[in-house]
């Protein structure tokens, strides 16, 4: 279970670097970055949904 944590910490970290590098290129309001931000949403939910399950079997 640690292994997919760290996975999803570093997915959620290259998500952000990749948002904030496509805000800065095409402005914060572009479609690359709204989809870099839902992209990130989806990862971000992934990781809820994961510590929940986790929360639930201890």
């Amino acid at each position: 279970m640690k292994n997919l944590y760290e996975m999803l910490f570093v997915q959620i970290e290259q998500k952000r670097e990749e948002m904030i590098f496509l805000g800065t290129q095409h402005g914060l309001t572009s479609p690359e970055v709204i989809k870099a931000s839902q992209q990130l949403d989806h990862i971000l939910n992934n990781l809820n949904h994961l510590k929940n399950y986790t929360y639930q079997f201890k």
